[in-house]
């Protein structure tokens, strides 16, 4: 194999690694991970989508017939022009999607929506286009720490993991029960606790929902804090190949034989995204454990509770 090959071949191999930490929902664990290189190259088809369908705000009162059709084939023109243009202007092929986005694709992602509203609006021109402008900021924003922190793929990992899962979750949620039945039977079928419940204003029923929430998220962020430590340190390369199966460095796995490196801490960013996952891992489970169960009590308050006790 010449250098050029083994150069390509680091190439692919450390291409399909990133991809494959942005799958599992750990993108801050690629190195010398980048906003505009990593992140918003990653979100600029969304940002294209949600330009496209802002550009059919033209369709209203404002215009009728051809003109509609006229203003909507303008506006995804103006689109592609701008998307041209741009690639020129960075010395990349026309249609290809951009591996670094700046200040320009943003401005046009800003931009480009209120054309149709600055040229069409009769009146309050300026609130219309505030708005659209305010609504994309928002968009922008929420968009972006999904994006940088591999939400979405986090979340679809750890359904995955839960489904993986769901017999050791059927076996937990099932000895939970008779535990909380015994423990709560006379909670539960005691006539003062129904009354005060029934008495209760939303506002306060809406806090003592966030209060268990935040205690319930609070003791599952120590847990995994304690094992994101763990995780970073291993003694043995057995410990690391089963992780590694399957994997874009599967096969780079030294053997038993060979001394571990000195594993350095992760950094302070990675640390906190394993530690995102492993949280957003766990809640997933807690949260199908605590359906099973709520919806075991809701049968059993409908056959043990009587309107009167409310009351």
């Amino acid at each position: 194999m010449t250098t050029a090959d083994g150069l390509r071949d680091d190439e692919i191999r450390k291409d399909r690694t990133e991809r494959w930490f942005v799958r599992q929902g750990l993108p801050h664990l690629i190195d010398d991970y980048s906003v505009r290189e990593d992140v918003l190259t990653r979100m600029f088809p969304f940002l294209g989508l949600v330009v496209f369908l802002e550009l059919f705000l033209v369709f209203g009162d404002r215009w009728s017939g051809w003109s509609q059709a006229f203003a909507l084939f303008g506006g995804v023109g103006a689109m592609f022009a701008a998307f041209v243009l741009v690639n020129r202007l960075r010395h990349r092929p026309w249609a290809m999607l951009p591996d670094r986005v700046g200040a320009p694709e943003l401005f046009l992602y800003l931009v480009l929506p209120v054309i149709p509203t600055a040229i069409g609006a009769q009146d309050a021109r300026g609130a219309h286009i505030g708005w659209i402008i305010a609504l994309n900021l928002v968009i922008l924003v929420v968009g972006f720490v999904l994006t940088a922190w591999g939400v979405i793929s986090m979340m679809r990992w750890s359904v995955g993991q839960v489904w993986a899962q769901i017999g050791d979750i059927a076996n937990l949620a099932m000895k939970s029960l008779p535990i909380l039945l015994i423990f709560s039977a006379f909670i539960f079928l005691n006539a003062e606790m129904w009354q005060v419940a029934n008495d209760f204003a939303l506002p306060f029923y809406a806090g003592v929902w966030i209060l268990v929430i935040a205690i319930g998220s609070s003791f599952v962020m120590l847990s995994v804090r304690r094992t994101t430590v763990d995780l970073a340190r291993f003694s043995r390369w057995a410990d690391v190949r089963p992780f590694c199966d399957h994997t874009p460095v599967g096969d780079l796995v030294p053997s038993d034989d060979d001394p571990p490196p000195q594993t350095p801490p992760l950094g302070r960013w990675a640390e906190w995204n394993v530690t995102l996952l492993l949280f957003v891992s766990q809640a997933i489970q807690i949260l199908l454990v605590a359906v099973v169960i709520t919806v075991f009590y809701l049968l059993f308050g409908l056959l043990t509770v009587r309107e009167e006790t409310l009351l």
